[in-house]
């Protein structure tokens, strides 16, 4: 929504919320349940100023085009339905989200989710019988630049990544290194296949290692590499540090720009 073009902009944590979220397409697997009762004035409404807001850069019907990402796999438009927050949430990113200027009043935010929910509803009564598009659309070299500068320090494309491009189709693969810890493209999340660690030091000195188990303001639990669970009490003088193994890929996502994400998948594609 918006006249910028796209991929010239940071995308950070708008990706969690709009640009590529197909990554978290529950509408794919067709358990999503309607929560909400949809005003048939309001979704006609609401189609009005979709097109004459929206439509330009997202689509006639929200589906996304090749410089703005589909509405109908959208995490904002899922929650919103999924919730029944009737648009209440959309206003803060429509008028303060990148490329996103717009003041619209309750009701149009409203009338505006009436009829991206009902779009959404179609989708699930009816089924996506294609896969997204223009995943390939970007530079293949200039990908493989951007691998070697940002993912060669921890990843090999003749060791841990070598057929990747055989091994997932391009949205999977996609989903992998902006989400390599979310679940298949359906699922919300799978089991982190690299636990977060955790290292403890004691007021003595003494410090201890192992995979997180739990954490709170009180405690931290730890398994060690011998299988032993331990508790601490986060007392005065209690170093607590945490590791996630994911954090580089936390860390591009305010890095990206969504040329760089085709590109990527357009590379990773080709190691076959």
């Amino acid at each position: 929504m918006g006249s910028s073009k796209w991929s010239s902009r940071p995308i950070g944590f708008a990706l969690a919320a709009s640009a590529l979220t197909l990554v978290a397409a529950t509408v794919t697997n067709g358990q999503g349940r309607q929560t909400q009762a949809i005003d048939p004035t309001a979704v006609t409404r609401g189609a009005t100023i979709f097109s004459s807001s929206c439509a330009s850069c997202h689509g006639k019907v929200g589906r996304g085009t090749d410089t703005a990402p589909d509405l109908i796999r959208s995490a904002l438009v899922l929650h919103d339905r999924m919730n029944a927050l009737h648009g209440s949430e959309l206003g803060p990113y429509l008028s303060t989200g990148p490329t996103h200027h717009f003041t619209f009043d309750k009701d149009q935010l409203t009338e505006l989710s009436a009829y991206l929910v009902t779009n959404v509803n179609k989708t699930l009564r009816s089924g996506y019988s294609n896969e997204p598009t223009n995943l390939l659309s970007g530079d293949k070299k200039a990908g493989e630049a951007f691998f070697q500068a940002s993912c060669a320090t921890c990843h090999s494309t003749t060791g841990d990544l070598a057929g990747v491009g055989k091994r997932y189709d391009p949205a999977t693969l996609q989903q992998k290194f902006i989400f390599p810890n979310s679940g298949p493209r359906g699922a919300r999340t799978a089991p982190r296949v690299k636990k977060m660690q955790v290292t403890v030091t004691l007021p003595d000195g003494k410090s201890f290692s192992g995979e997180l188990g739990r954490i709170d303001d009180f405690n931290v639990s730890l398994r060690d590499k011998d299988g032993v669970t331990q508790t601490f009490s986060r007392g005065k003088g209690v170093i607590v540090k945490t590791i996630d193994p994911y954090q580089g890929h936390v860390d591009l996502l305010d890095h990206y720009t969504d040329d760089d994400i085709h590109n990527m998948t357009t590379y990773l594609e080709t190691l076959k």
